[in-house]
């Protein structure tokens, strides 16, 4: 069922990618509204606001509709749209030479790291915590490791997904992600460590 549902899927973009390269506006409707909230998701995750998130939306599906013309018939849509959101994300980026980033989702088998109950002041303080600590150390890593590590653990793409973003290959990615959590291995040690020595 659930197999046949994704052919469906899959029939029916390709449709409406056909439809929406001859102009047909209501095509790419249909493919906005089924992309827009993930991408926005993306976007708000790289970017840190709603404002920024919700015009790098709009600009990745104007964008989107101005190229098109120029894609090809096997088009990978998800992939193709969040190459183009990561590209404007980037450029804003670069251009204020500031990067923002939410929390980083911990995930972990530690009790104490999960979502704490509401009437739980004790764990609400020690996630409140964790994921502060986790922004401070992404903002030391390298835009292209930040960028994987979204992709991979918020936004669930496959390393052929990745690859198709970033414009690699998939072996390239899979290097990619072992060395961005490499260097967040690192650097939250080394962080550990300077706050350690503060304290002595």
């Amino acid at each position: 069922m659930a197999e046949g549902f994704a052919i469906s899927v899959a029939l029916d973009e390709t449709n409406w990618i056909a439809r929406a390269r001859q102009g047909d506006a209501a095509a790419f409707e249909a493919i906005y509204q089924r992309y827009e909230r993930r991408i926005y998701s993306f976007v708000y995750r790289m970017m840190g606001n709603a404002e920024d998130a919700s015009d790098l939306t709009q600009d990745t599906f104007v964008k989107a509709y101005l190229a098109l013309p120029r894609t090809t018939p096997d088009l990978n849509v998800s992939a193709w749209l969040h190459r183009i959101a990561s590209n404007a994300c980037l450029d804003v980026l670069r251009r204020r030479r500031i990067v923002q980033w939410l929390p980083w989702e911990v995930f972990d088998t530690n009790p104490a790291l999960e979502p704490a109950a509401p009437d739980d002041p004790a764990g609400n303080y020690l996630r409140r915590e964790t994921e502060l600590e986790v922004q401070r150390i992404l903002t030391l890593l390298s835009p292209k490791h930040r960028t994987a590590l979204v992709l991979k653990e918020y936004q669930g793409l496959s390393c052929d997904e990745i690859a198709a973003v970033m414009g690699t290959s998939r072996s390239a990615v899979k290097s990619l992600l072992f060395r961005a959590r490499e260097e967040f291995r690192q650097v939250s040690e080394r962080e550990q460590q300077k706050g350690k020595a503060a304290h002595v």
